[in-house]
Order: structure tokens, then sequence, then C-alpha cells
């Protein structure tokens, strides 16, 4: 696999060298808060052409660091440290088109994970295969991205390819080791009409994972637990059956209304399914859970953009919402499990709704959002229920200026509260196993909690006009206080050339 990854960086090369420029205007482009207010639309690889006034080239090297006191939610773990090689390219080819590309590896550890033995634990949730050991994981991560855009009168035509290839595994008992291939791919298409751009973009998805645990200890005889939502298990065929792997498909499509002047009014709509089958190996692949999810987003709102100022009030609505089927096997023939019936036994549903305002005079931005979410899963029978709701209310302010014509600084401080205004939990505790149950209330406790953040970061870029490669560094941290007495540490390092 690394060899791919050095295929990838010499494919990109040519673009590392292209011309880049070095005037204000093209540092703000791209850092400034400003660009938040539209990144939804750049989702469209045809709205790309439009992304960047000036090409830009960038070689980093970063790490990311989290440390949780006590881990929040135990299928991700007390936290992680995740250093990474990537390298970004934008450029444009003729005035009409552009081109753009990156490339990434990564590999670091997760720390102190349990009842979770896969990798993409937020995309396959509940449907995982896990016990109550857990330990730390390894994560090796190769990201691809390249995409092309161009104008033809009133017309913006684009496509994009998203490639990623990853593993988790563990050296000790439990031996997890996950493979993922995750391919994405995208065609966009805008009209420009009057001061707008009209744009709709369609995306297709293929996924597959394998994930298999083994034990070589004393103890080899510890079954894997098939998880269906909630702390309940597809009993009948947990236990030794830890081959399993994963079939992912599907689709998205967005339409967006995007002003290309200097301001005007904006609209995003995004609706996307998709579905995870997970499959036993052993026995012909049968089938035992299939998890539908479907994603809806609406943004509408107003920005104006002028010499010296910016201003912006968006307001979103974001549904997300999870159904898993359990399949219902008959009796055996030979290796063949025939399927009788599929039971919707796990649902969840989870709204966000808010609003952000955004003001920027000269070198200043100020961000303001708050908003209300809800959070609620169920798994049907022995009726089981988690539910929680929190308001919260964010501030940003950040300072982007040229400090002389070498020195460029970008600094930015953040502070967050985060409300439980209503909390509710049913489970079958009588039924229940211990280590179930705690792992139940543990992670209960921590989603009815209210959170404190704080997050501060500057970013200084350094290149004398006689040099052709400027020089890049990037610290920050952010701290996180939980109701129920932890705390969460990140910290964010990053080194780079930039073009």
């Amino acid at each position: 696999m690394k060899r791919t990854f050095y295929t990838i960086l010499a494919l990109l090369w040519p673009l590392l060298w292209a011309e880049a420029a070095t005037a204000d205007s093209a540092y703000v482009e791209r850092h400034s808060l400003w660009r938040q207010t539209y990144s939804e639309a750049l989702q469209n690889p045809a709205l790309m052409t439009h992304a960047y006034q000036q090409p830009f080239t960038e070689l980093t090297l970063r790490c990311d660091y989290r440390h949780q006191s006590e881990a929040f939610q135990v299928e991700q773990g007390s936290g992680y440290v995740k250093p990474e090689l990537a390298a970004q390219s934008y450029i444009r080819l003729t005035p009409s088109s552009v081109v753009w590309g990156e490339a990434s590896y990564g590999n670091g550890m997760q720390y102190e994970l349990l009842y979770n033995n896969v990798a993409d634990f937020d995309l396959l949730y509940p449907n995982v295969i896990a016990d109550s050991l857990g330990g730390d994981t390894h994560c090796e991560r190769y990201f691809f991205a390249g995409g092309y855009a161009v104008e033809k009168g009133n017309w913006l035509l684009g496509g994009e390819l998203n490639f990623r290839a990853e593993q988790d595994y563990r050296t000790s008992d439990p031996r997890m080791r996950s493979i993922v291939s995750d391919l994405t791919l995208k065609a966009g298409a805008a009209r420009r009409s009057g001061r707008y751009h009209l744009g709709v973009v369609l995306e297709g998805n293929i996924y597959r994972q394998t994930a298999d645990v083994d034990f070589y200890g004393e103890q080899n005889g510890m079954g894997e637990l098939q998880m269906t939502g909630l702390g309940t298990s597809y009993t009948r065929f947990s236990g030794s059956n830890r081959d399993i792997f994963y079939e992912g498909k599907g689709g998205a499509v967005a339409f967006d209304l995007q002003p290309h002047t200097a301001g005007g009014w904006v609209v995003h709509l995004s609706h996307a399914l998709h579905q995870y089958e997970r499959l036993l190996d052993e026995y012909n692949s049968l089938p035992l859970t299939t998890l539908y999810r479907q994603q809806n987003r609406l943004t509408l709102g107003w920005r104006q953009q002028s010499g010296t100022s910016e201003k912006a009030l968006l307001l979103h609505a974001d549904y997300d919402k999870r159904a898993s089927d359990e399949h219902v096997a008959g009796t055996s023939s030979g290796q063949e499990y025939p399927i009788l019936t599929r039971l919707t036994m796990y649902r969840q549903h989870r709204w966000d709704v808010g609003a952000t305002a955004l003001y920027g005079y000269r070198a200043w931005h100020v961000q303001l959002r708050a908003g209300y979410l809800n959070h609620r899963e169920q798994y049907a029978y022995v009726e089981r229920e988690m539910a929680y709701s929190r308001v919260y209310g964010e501030l940003t302010a950040q300072w982007l200026k040229s400090v002389n014509e070498s020195l460029r600084l970008n600094i930015y401080a953040k502070g967050g509260y985060a409300a439980n205004v209503d909390s509710r939990i049913v489970m079958p505790y009588a039924n229940m196993s211990a280590s179930i149950k705690s792992y139940i209330n543990h992670n209960y406790q921590y989603q009815k909690a209210s959170y404190t953040q704080a997050e501060g970061g500057v970013r200084a870029d350094y290149q004398p006009a006689s040099w052709s490669v400027g020089l890049y560094g990037q610290l920050a941290t952010a701290w996180q206080f939980c109701s129920a007495g932890e705390q969460e540490a990140n910290l964010h390092v990053s080194i780079g050339i930039s073009f």
C-alpha cells in the first residue's frame, strides 16, 4: 500500500511545481472564516472553477492528538495520536478550467477502544462486532482525491474521484483487523443565471470492509458479539463467528443556489441514501443485518461582501436517520441458511437546527453559531431507548493579517457551551449482563452531560519576495470540559511548504 502512496505523489509532482500566487488576497481567500459560508456549495465539483482566484500547492506534515480523562464513548476510545503526510493542489490550467488533487498517508493509534472491533464505527453503528476486552488499535490510512472542472459559456461542468484505503489492527488479544476500501465519484453541473449559479451534483459510493478477530492466548475461546444496537446482539451467530465483511453502496444528490457576485441569497439542499450489509463469511456470506442511513441537509441564508467588510446569516436544518434490519435465518442445509424474514429492530433519529451569523471587517472576523440538537435511538423488543437533547452556542474570532511583505499570521480563538435540556433512558436492566449494563450506563452518562469548549490556534506563513517556496507552521489546541467531571484535551501541530 505504501507503493500506492508514492505513486500518487509522483502523479501529483507536476502540480507541486506549478506557479502559485503570493498576494495577500490569495492567502485570505484560503484561510478566512468567510470561506465557510460557501464550503457546502464547493461539494459540487462544477463550482470549483470559482473556488479560488489564485492557484496554490501545499506539502504538509501534521499530527493530531486527543486525550480524554475517561472515554466519553467507549467504542471510540479515550484518545488517539494521528501523524499524517499530505499534499494538496489547486491549479488553473486555463482561464476557464481547473484541476485539483490531494493525497495523504497517516499511521497512528487509537487508545482503549471497547465494544468495537471494526473500522469506521461512525459509519456502521450499531452493526459492529465487539467484546468487553478491546484495547489500543493501530490505524493506517491512504487517501487520494482528484477533480477537474471547466466553464463553457454559461455552463460549468466538473467531476471528482475520492478513494480511501484503511486498515485498523491490534497486535495483542483480541487481535482485530479491518481492511477498508471506500470509493466515491461525483459529477456536477451548474448554470449561470443573472447574479447566481444554479448547480446540481450527483454522487455514488461503493464501500467494502473485511473484519476478523483472533485470540492467541489461553482464553482463545472467548467469543465476539454481533452487536445490533443499545447493548443488544444477534445471539445465534455471536461467539466463535469472528470473520465478517461489509458491503455498502449509496448515492446522494444536492442542489445549490449560489451568488457569483459580491453577495446574494444562498440555498443548499442535499439528500443521501446509503446501505451497509453485514455478512458472515464462514456461512457462505450469510447476511446478518442491513443498515439503512438517510441524511438530509437544508441551508438558507444571505451573504454580502464589499471592499472592507463581509456579512452573512445562514440557517441550517440537518436530519440523520438510521434503521437496521435483522435477517431471520432458517434451519441450515449444509452451510446454507435461508432468510425467512427481515425485522427492523433498531432506529435512530438525529436533528440539528441552528443559525450562523458572521461579520468581517478588514483583518477581523467574528462568527456566532447557535442551535438545538435532538438525538434519539430505540430498539423494538425488548424495548430500549436512549435520548438526549441540547442547546448550544459558539463564538469564534479570527485575525488574519500580513505583518510585512514576508510574514502572514492567522490567529483565532473559539469558545462554546452545549447545555443538556432533556434526557431519557429505558433499559431492561434485570435481563442485562453486568458488563453490558456498565457499558450502556457509561455512554449515557456522557450523552446527557453538558459541555464547555475552548479552542485557539495560530498559523504563521513566511515567504520573502526572493523565495519561490514559502514555509508555514501551525499550532492549535482545544479543550472540552464535561459536567460529569471529566475533560478532553486536543493538540494539532503542522509544518509545511507552500507554492
